[in-house]
């Protein structure tokens, strides 16, 4: 590899990867922040917490990609613009587009291990997060008596605490509920004093009571009477199972259907099948009438009051007897609210198959387009930071926020226009590829060119220009007035 190749190479390769870094971890904190209350009062491990993030980490990589490659270039070549090293190379006849050639070839390569990584990796992630994140959702909050509140998240038990010491165990004015029988509140517990502790595995709640009676109440063999039982204990211990207070564990294989643990290879499977429904669909609507008319024939003929109904006879009603018209219009009617009601059933499902098989496509195209946006954001990288040629981290940034930005919302709104059907679907997912591409190439151009696009300097004598030339119509204006007017 040649020397020029290498120091390009080596030029890029830690902004990126400082840049991708930043970017992955700013979208991984901002979900963080949408999934937090699923945490809060779970009692949830470390390890668990962390593995949620980190496969959290692992779906947000295609949309950190984009802008960390962005960012990276425009630094880049930003900064080799700053120190001059961009017009060295240019004196040397090379142009940019040749210089980047090796830098281009690299980038080729990110976007399809993008590819790779969003078409296996994702999904097996996606699938294992939608499993971890539904039985954090499922699973109870933790254990946690207050002093002076009545707790109700044991099954068929409500526990009173008046107050708890320091220590967090010795508790005061204890009550327990029990209304395991279903008859109410009918085995009470109170004590003066005792402990309360959970077991080191978190599988038991355990209460050590002192000075306290058991009051159960049990129906009498006669009438409305009942049998009122009072023991009294100076140490009485109660165990409670907190089995089900325990984190599910729910088949990965459960949320294999979504479309976002699917790989390009099974959505397109998916989408086949979607077509043949649809048409299957299509089809018991072409034969629900002719299947409605046989019935009708049937029932005319068994009844041998009607005449025949025939597709040419049906809606002629002056061949049909005044004596049964009535009849017949009463079976004509009956027969029509039954196909009615069957096509309004048959449109609901032809309606969620579409739904169905628009969203299976959008969800292949974005397969494509987030790898291949890494490629056209590069390109229109290279060529703001050739024209800025300003380094670090001010104007870099800002440039590659609002590009990043101006993609975001193109891509946002094609992917809803198409999902609506307001533009074809590959229209609506392609098209903001298409303007980035048109926008490279145009920058490209102006960077060959050593166009001063953004430099605000040109500009100011630009500006400076209008306001000379406005300046000279209004003084040729103002002078033929004068002349007029002596």
């Amino acid at each position: 590899m040649k020397s020029l190749h290498k120091f390009i190479i080596k030029s890029f390769w830690m902004p990126f990867l400082g840049a991708f870094m930043v970017t992955w971890f700013i979208f991984v904190m901002q979900y963080m922040w949408v999934w937090i209350d699923e945490f809060i009062g779970k009692g949830l491990e470390v390890i668990v917490i962390l593995k949620f993030l980190g496969l959290l980490s692992t779906t947000l990589v295609p949309i950190a990609l984009p802008l960390g490659i962005l960012f990276a270039s425009i630094m880049t070549y930003g900064n080799l613009g700053e120190t001059s090293e961009l017009v060295a190379v240019k004196a040397a006849g090379i142009s940019i587009a040749k210089f980047t050639r090796p830098l281009f070839a690299f980038i080729v390569l990110i976007t399809v291990l993008s590819f790779l990584f969003n078409n296996y990796v994702i999904p097996k992630a996606q699938m294992k997060a939608s499993s971890l994140i539904y039985d954090i959702q499922n699973k109870k909050p933790v254990v946690a008596i207050k002093a002076g509140t009545f707790y109700k998240d044991i099954p068929n038990h409500t526990i009173y605490i008046g107050s708890k010491k320091s220590d967090g165990k010795s508790v005061n004015d204890i009550k327990i509920y029990d209304h395991t029988s279903g008859k109410g509140n009918d085995k009470i517990t109170l004590a003066e004093k005792g402990k309360m502790y959970i077991t080191d595995d978190k599988r038991f709640l355990i209460f050590e009571l002192e000075n306290g009676w058991r009051y159960e109440e049990k129906n009498a063999l006669r009438g409305d009477e009942k049998e009122l039982t009072r023991l009294g204990f100076k140490y009485w211990k109660k165990v409670f199972d907190l089995s089900d207070f325990k984190m599910p564990k729910t088949d990965e294989n459960y949320f294999k259907g979504l479309r976002g643990a699917m790989t390009v290879q099974q959505i397109m499977h998916q989408i086949d099948t979607s077509k043949r429904n649809i048409q299957k669909m299509y089809e018991s609507n072409k034969d629900l009438l002719s299947a409605q008319l046989m019935m009708a024939k049937k029932d005319s003929i068994k009844t041998k009051k009607l005449p025949v109904i025939t597709s040419d006879s049906l809606f002629s009603i002056a061949l049909i007897p005044d004596s049964l018209k009535s009849m017949v219009l009463s079976h004509t009617e009956i027969a029509t609210r039954n196909i009615k009601s069957m096509l309004e059933v048959n449109k609901q499902n032809l309606k969620l198959q579409k739904t169905n098989l628009i969203e299976h496509y959008l969800e292949m195209h974005k397969r494509f387009t987030l790898p291949i946006a890494c490629t056209l954001l590069f390109i229109i990288g290279v060529a703001l930071g050739s024209i800025i040629r300003k380094g670090g981290l001010g104007m870099p940034f800002i440039a590659a926020i609002i590009f990043f930005v101006i993609y975001y919302v193109m891509n946002t709104v094609g992917e809803k226009i198409a999902k609506e059907q307001v533009v074809p679907i590959l229209v609506g997912m392609w098209f903001p590829s298409a303007v980035l591409l048109a926008i490279g190439a145009f920058l490209m151009v102006k960077a060959n060119n050593d166009s001063p696009l953004m430099n605000k300097e040109w500009y100011f004598r630009m500006g400076n220009k209008i306001l000379s030339y406005f300046k000279k119509i209004n003084s040729k204006k103002s002078s033929i007035v004068e002349t007029h007017h002596p």
